[in-house]
């Protein structure tokens, strides 16, 4: 920190929102503002400059999604603080967020003196997440079909995959195995998950958040 300000970077493509964001960090005296970035390729050349104290990084942006750039930041500045801010609160989205091990999440719909708390709280080691996301994460857990209790941490990754639109071919290139394992995995998952044929398929990733457009 400078002066014992917070350095806060904003990546968020929504340029409204932006503005708005800069203009309530610059009114506050305990925060200093180091940039806005408007895609993840452009806030990961930021943070990389300025190496700011915390960032506020919104899920949905073009090049490189917030979670993809929250992963990247997280293995290469282990001290940066991150708080994800998003309108997404689906059971897909927020298993996705528990996955990147980020220490806060930010419903948008929530207060400036909520984002005061969650600021300081998150700089100062802490974790924060909006009520809203631990209630929907408590509902999602407690459904008996929910996909995380039932698939192994491989068949979760080819889920995920697969239902952001890669085929065999191409998950398996990835992961560096056959296309005939991955259709296993995609077999074993069905069986796991009760579902029949693709259009079963498709039913359960839309009840789950699970469609493409989440990424």
């Amino acid at each position: 920190m400078t002066e014992g300000r917070i350095q806060i970077a904003i990546i968020e493509d929504e340029l409204l929102l932006a503005e708005t964001l800069a203009a309530w960090v610059a009114r506050h005296a305990e925060f200093q503002l180091v940039g806005c970035a408007a895609d993840g390729d452009a806030g990961w050349e930021l943070c990389v400059a300025k190496r700011p104290d915390l960032a506020l990084v919104d899920i949905e942006m073009p090049k490189l999604n917030g979670l993809e750039l929250i992963e990247r930041l997280l293995a290469s500045f282990p001290k940066i603080r991150l708080i994800v801010m998003s309108g997404l609160m689906d059971p897909y989205t927020i298993w996705r967020v528990m996955q990147t091990g980020v220490p806060g999440y930010f419903y948008k719909t929530g207060s400036p003196s909520t984002l005061m708390q969650a600021i300081k709280t998150v700089v100062q080691g802490g974790t924060y997440f909006s009520p809203i996301f631990a209630q929907v994460k408590a509902e999602w857990l407690a459904q008996p079909e929910a996909f995380q209790k039932v698939l192994s941490d491989r068949e979760q990754d080819i889920l995920r995959r697969v239902v952001s639109g890669q085929d065999d071919e191409v998950i398996s290139a990835q992961l560096g195995i056959t296309a005939a394992t991955v259709a296993t995995h995609r077999k074993h998952i069905r069986q796991k998950l009760g579902l029949h044929n693709d259009r079963e398929f498709i039913a359960y990733a839309q009840r789950w958040g699970l469609s493409p457009s989440h990424h």
